[in-house]
């Protein structure tokens, strides 16, 4: 991340501080709080049975900012797309994907991720990833691209990222942060300010994204590096059998079976998609696995060498070695929790 965008992403606690936090534990309470703000969509945990959700937000008159965390990892699904608005998406530290059709977008404080609108999208963001969100209905967004450039595509349609690290990126955080001091400090003509920043900022957002509209009339150019990779439909169906399979011992040789594929191939493709193996995989599913379990173990009837049976590892020293590597305790301290 260049020092520059370092400099203007504020920290999650000096954002929105005038707005009431919401909290939820409960995945169940989370969904409907941000299926009410945003639009229906699937949330799972990927290593808990609950969230640390919290979330500030502050909308007004077809834009808003929003501050969000779950606090735990977890992976968001929207079947439909965003359908009427838009939304850019700024990690303020740590990493997230977002997977669309064939597409896999690595976003960072330094690329902020643009979900689609009339697409379906998967998103997975890491433990401790507080989320950045601009928020644009449909409408204002195409009023101000008619203005920009002046034709009404009804079809505008925007890339899927943002280089924030990029001259136009900066330009997009630096009028974020300035409408978002309008709406944390009003002035006396608040309205009519909050109307201007709002504009300048959708304008800001349309240049810094490829869209539709900039692209057809040959307007669009950015000299940093698009930061989107192939997916891989076979990768993608050995993802789902593995957190399908977990729970009932399947093998990575299972798995190709199912799949109706060589190992070989199997791994060839998980290679080039995720740099990683077909075990590697595997086995942080069989970890995320495991601490669900000890989560909701009982540490009187339960033991550490039972769970991790079940969940598929049969050396217990390893387990306890990995375990403590990806989440920073041992599984006996998870299970007296």
């Amino acid at each position: 991340m260049s020092l520059r965008v370092r400099e203007l992403l504020p920290r999650p606690d000096e954002l929105l501080t005038s707005r009431a936090t919401t909290r939820a534990a409960a995945v169940d309470e989370a969904h409907h709080t941000i299926s009410q703000l945003f639009c229906e969509h699937g949330l799972a945990p990927l290593e808990s049975r609950e969230v640390r959700m919290t979330l500030r937000s502050a909308h007004d008159g077809g834009t808003g900012i929003d501050v969000l965390d779950y606090g735990e990892a977890v992976r968001i699904s929207v079947p439909n797309g965003l359908q009427d608005f838009h939304l850019v998406q700024i990690p303020l530290r740590g990493r997230a994907t977002m997977e669309v059709g064939n597409a896999l977008v690595h976003s960072s404080p330094s690329v902020a991720t643009v979900p689609p609108r009339d697409r379906a999208f998967a998103m997975r963001w890491n433990a401790g990833v507080p989320t950045l969100i601009f928020y644009a209905e449909r409408e204002r967004l195409r009023e101000v691209a008619r203005s920009m450039y002046g034709v009404d595509d009804a079809r505008l349609t925007l890339g899927l990222h943002m280089q924030l690290d990029s001259p136009a990126g900066h330009d997009f955080l630096r009028a974020l942060l300035e409408h978002h001091g309008q709406l944390e400090r009003p002035a006396a003509d608040g309205a009519y300010v909050r109307r201007l920043s709002a504009e300048l900022l959708l304008a800001r957002f349309l240049g810094a994204v490829e869209n539709s509209v900039s692209r057809a009339l040959g307007v669009w150019s950015s000299a940093a590096p698009v930061r989107v990779t192939p997916g891989d439909a076979l990768v993608r169906r050995f993802e789902e059998e593995i957190e399908s399979g977990v729970a009932n011992g399947a093998t990575v040789l299972d798995i190709a079976a199912t799949l109706g594929v060589p190992l070989r191939t199997l791994q060839s493709h998980v290679r080039a998609v995720r740099g990683t193996t077909p075990s590697a995989l595997l086995r942080d599913a069989q970890l995320r696995h495991a601490r669900v379990l000890l989560t909701g173990a009982d540490p009187l009837r339960d033991t550490v060498t039972s769970i991790a049976l079940r969940a598929g590892f049969t050396h217990l020293g390893r387990f306890a070695a990995e375990y403590r590597r990806r989440f920073g305790e041992s599984p006996t301290d998870t299970l007296r929790r």
